[in-house]
């Protein structure tokens, strides 16, 4: 196998994984299901990932890396509009793709999960966190954001609240909760 098919194959066990956490959580796959999807035998993973646990750390890694470089890479021309983008990252994923956030997604498992997948979990949610918070302080600073609001505890709140609307949202089939509560949020934090 050449080093790009490889690469490949690693992509693909990855996105498998992610799919897989995202629709049945990390108690709810196996290598042998990331296998079947991938067209591969579930001891060819263990080529990339020893362990589920290894395969569940780099999964949440890549997909904590790529949120956090989309985040990076939205703009808008208001702080309100930054984070309306921001939650509208949520919205997509929901309604497109039917799925939840894997933070979220992994969250929920948090008790059972092994500590290496925890604490990858607690890194994704401080980085969005940051973010978010991040983007409150820059809108203070403009007058366009609250100047009484504790921007970490709203950060917090913040995701939180998206994470959770999406989870309800999906549990009743009603994605539309979800944007209601991403612009109720928007309007809390208005000036």
């Amino acid at each position: 196998m050449s080093v790009t098919q490889t690469g490949d194959k690693a992509a693909a066990i990855l996105n498998s994984a992610r799919v897989l956490m995202m629709e049945r959580g990390y108690n709810g796959f196996s290598f042998r299901d990331v296998a079947a999807e991938v067209g591969i035998k579930s001891a060819s993973i263990h080529y990339h990932y020893a362990t589920k646990a290894d395969l569940a750390v780099a999964t949440a890694k890549d997909y904590r890396e790529t949120l956090c470089e989309v985040a990076n890479d939205l703009t808008a021309s208001s702080a309100s509009m930054l984070l309306s983008a921001y939650g509208t990252l949520f919205v997509a994923t929901l309604r497109d793709q039917g799925g939840l956030c894997l933070g979220g997604v992994l969250a929920a498992d948090a008790e059972t999960l092994p500590e290496q997948v925890r604490t990858e979990v607690i890194e994704f949610f401080d980085s969005q966190y940051k973010w978010v918070a991040n983007v409150l302080r820059k809108g203070q600073e403009t007058g366009e954001i609250r100047a009484d609001l504790d921007a970490e505890a709203f950060a917090k709140m913040f995701v939180s609240g998206l994470e959770g609307a999406m989870m309800v949202s999906r549990a009743i089939s009603q994605p539309d909760d979800l944007e209601v509560a991403l612009e109720t949020f928007i309007q809390l934090v208005r000036a």
